[in-house]
């Protein structure tokens, strides 16, 4: 029990920073048009209007 009282937040502490990436990294890959290359902030502009 003592054991996986110290393994936990070494395991939470080295997979935080993965998950919090991979968000950073898919909020970027979505600003871009995967066919042109172009950014997608007008295409939510006019979403909104």
């Amino acid at each position: 029990m003592l054991v996986i009282a110290r393994l936990l937040p070494i395991v939470f502490a080295g997979l935080m920073p993965g998950f919090l990436l991979g968000l950073f990294a898919f909020r970027v890959k979505s600003r871009w048009c995967p066919r042109c290359g172009a950014t997608t902030d007008e295409i939510h502009r006019s979403m909104h209007r």
